[in-house]
């Protein structure tokens, strides 16, 4: 789906307004990512490779600009999803790492069972959109609109999703705000480095081209039909370079040994999705998980499910 820049800015406002708009797509953005993308990402190839991911917090690109990765796709169904992906960019560019996670942080921020009244405060975007609108001129019209007409908290509440870890899971998956010399780092590189935006349904899209690396975060656990397992896989394998992956799904507190429960999501079973993919043989990679991002454990594992094109 492709929508022009003033339909988009208008349902934006309508969506902060509590006006309904009938354009028939979830528009949360997720302000940072919901899965350990640190646990994973070195078991890919990145550097100077491609990768077309998914991703509405874009932390995902941002991660894999950290460990070279220099052409990247970023594909959503939510047309949002660029404009918060270079207000990031510019906050990095702009801000410290404090100043960066003040800026952004809603939930639980700057502690448990507090919600952070400063969040997309105007002094601080006062200064980010100088560089916003020297890096991406739609995405400083966006936010700048939104900022000056709607209460930021406002903003922050009605487009983005409120599923927001604290910011100890939040620096734990990303190794760009792990530490103050890795977010220099990522600064850095992060100005280098133009994405291409994909506004598709990933069930549905057809690219152009193909990739060396392909990411599906989390969408796995909520496919509810077994031959959208198949479908998805069977559809982006026609986009991937030999040798390249897919990640097709994550899945928490899973490793090979897991019994699967009647009321997880059916990718969970892995007896049966490892059958339903048996031509493409997918294999399990295991790291540790992160306490309290989706589960309470301090013991577990996450894995990825992947397959590897030969």
């Amino acid at each position: 789906m492709n929508e022009s820049f003033s339909v988009i800015m208008s349902n934006a406002i309508n969506r902060c307004n509590c006006i309904k708009v009938e354009d028939g797509m979830l528009q949360s953005i997720y302000p940072f990512t919901t899965e350990n993308i640190s646990g994973y990402i070195d078991k890919f190839n990145l550097k100077d490779k491609s990768l077309l991911t998914v991703g509405s917090s874009g932390d995902q690109v941002i991660n894999a600009i950290l460990k070279g990765c220099k052409d990247i796709a970023l594909l959503d169904i939510n047309p949002y999803t660029k404009f918060y992906y270079y207000l990031k960019v510019a906050s990095i560019l702009t801000l410290n790492l404090d100043e960066f996670m003040a800026f952004l942080r809603y939930k639980d921020y700057p502690e448990v069972f507090v919600d952070n009244k400063n969040v997309f405060n105007i002094e601080t975007w006062n200064k980010v959109k100088i560089v916003l609108r020297l890096i991406d001129y739609e995405s400083y019209l966006f936010w700048d609109e939104l900022f000056q007409t709607i209460n930021p908290i406002k903003t922050r509440k009605r487009l983005f999703s409120l599923d927001e870890c604290n910011t100890n899971i939040i620096s734990s998956c990303n190794n760009y705000l792990k530490s103050k010399d890795l977010y220099e780092e990522t600064r850095n590189k992060v100005k280098k480095i133009s994405p291409t935006f994909i506004n598709s349904d990933i069930f549905n899209v057809d690219l152009k081209r193909k990739y060396d690396n392909i990411w599906l975060s989390n969408i796995g656990t909520s496919i509810t039909k077994e031959e959208m397992i198949i479908n998805i896989t069977d559809n982006l394998t026609k986009f991937l370079n030999k040798d390249g992956l897919i990640l097709i799904s994550y899945l928490y507190e899973t490793d090979k040994n897991t019994k699967y429960k009647d009321d997880w999501s059916i990718i969970y079973n892995l007896d049966r999705t490892f059958e339903l993919l048996k031509d493409y043989k997918p294999y399990l990679e295991t790291f540790t998980g992160i306490n309290d991002l989706k589960f309470s454990s301090n013991n577990m594992n996450d894995s990825v499910l992947v397959y590897r094109k030969h």
